[in-house]
């Protein structure tokens, strides 16, 4: 079949619903690899016994991989069949996982999550065009994540449990498996190369350096997030707290998260973008500290508080990335940054962690989240004044 099944309005936006299907699912796969990765981490940790200090390197090896895909994507994206590059990702991640369940030593499992998630990360880049060429890409985007978060529920809820009786390999089993389930609606991608409309001319609208400090701000944000994501369990299991409650805890963090993309999809930029990301982030340290506590209901608690903030601020940080850019033809880059300080953090962590205890995880995210305020408000000031919400 060498026709393309894509199908385009007047204004060129994409109408096949089998793309948009293909998009929506790609949307879910993408991240998945990213959320399973407390469970990842506290199954190496178990079955291997791999360190503290080596489960956060193995995080970082995980997550740097989708990074490294995602910033390929600005040469490639307008140039080649999406459809030829999402048939190869998806079986990347497959024999990624294969790879990753053979794993016995701590460098091979690094490189076998590596590799799976530059499958990832090319679904990603995948899946972010293909819906962003839809009429209303927000409604996909928001479909895809509640499916994103729809799988994470079940997962969280019944795998653990699993894990404990059966060892690590159930987790890359799963994550195989979805993969295995996408794979068909790939081929409902065009078989062509994507247009590029973006006109080079544009870049002289306006400086860069505002695109540049929102990256910096964004991948600070995403460093907290990803530093504190890859311990939560780890922080549980401390805590003397059992598999099924961490478990029930993760996907309890899941079932918030879609609330707060509901929440910043309401609320949009009614009262601007500065008072809602002050608020996220506030919400975000309260959420650390109290992570630390020593005792159930409040790890629930705290765990919820920082999926909820980071959910919520998520979006004002990406659509901050958009209007500060003057041609459009960077903003692809925004999931590379994302991804890269996502993948960042875990090794910031693992650095420093060491005999100190898990107190070091929220002071490392606070830390960054500071930074990334002190960056991203003038911005959103300026781009609040501009619009007359501030």
């Amino acid at each position: 079949m060498t026709q393309s099944t894509t199908m385009q309005s007047t204004d060129g936006a994409t109408t096949d619903f089998r793309v948009v299907a293909a998009g929506i699912l790609m949307y879910m796969l993408a991240p998945l690899g990213m959320t399973l990765i407390p469970l990842v981490v506290g199954a190496a940790a178990k079955d291997l016994g791999f360190s503290d200090t080596q489960v956060g390197f193995l995080a970082s090896a995980d997550l740097i991989g989708l990074a490294v895909a995602a910033v390929s994507a600005v040469f490639w994206i307008h140039k080649v069949s999406w459809r030829t590059v999402g048939l190869i990702s998806t079986l990347i991640i497959i024999a990624g996982n294969v790879a990753s369940a053979q794993a016995t030593s701590f460098e091979f499992l690094c490189v076998a999550r590596f590799v799976t998630e530059l499958g990832s990360g090319g679904i990603f880049s995948l899946a972010l065009v293909t819906l962003g060429a839809t009429r209303n890409p927000e409604r996909y985007f928001a479909i895809g994540i509640g499916m994103t978060i729809a799988i994470s529920v079940v997962i969280f809820l019944w795998l653990p449990a699993i894990i404990d009786a059966s060892g690590k390999n159930i987790v890359f089993m799963v994550h195989g498996l979805v993969a295995l389930l996408v794979l068909p609606s790939v081929l409902w991608l065009s078989t062509g190369r994507a247009q590029d409309s973006h006109k080079e001319a544009e870049a002289s609208k306006g400086s860069y350096l505002p695109l540049f400090v929102c990256f910096v701000g964004f991948a600070c944000f995403t460093i907290a997030e990803g530093g504190v994501w890859s311990y939560v369990e780890r922080i549980g299991d401390a805590a003397g707290f059992s598999s099924d409650h961490v478990g029930q805890v993760l996907a309890m963090t899941q079932i918030v998260s879609l609330f707060a993309a509901f929440a910043a999809s309401a609320l949009s930029t009614r009262f601007g973008r500065s008072l809602p990301i002050a608020f996220g982030i506030a919400v975000f340290i309260l959420g650390l500290y109290l992570l630390l506590q020593p005792d159930g209901s409040v790890y629930l608690i705290a765990a919820c508080l920082t999926q909820f903030a980071w959910i919520f601020v998520l979006p004002y940080l990406l659509a901050m990335c958009v209007e500060l850019d003057p041609s459009g033809h960077y903003y692809v880059l925004t999931t590379a940054f994302k991804m890269g300080g996502f993948s960042a953090g875990p090794a910031i962590v693992a650095t420093f962690l060491g005999d100190n205890g898990y107190a070091l995880v929220s002071w490392i995210g606070v830390g960054f989240l500071l930074l990334s305020l002190a960056l991203v408000m003038p911005l959103a000031l300026k781009l609040d004044r501009a619009a007359g919400t501030n």
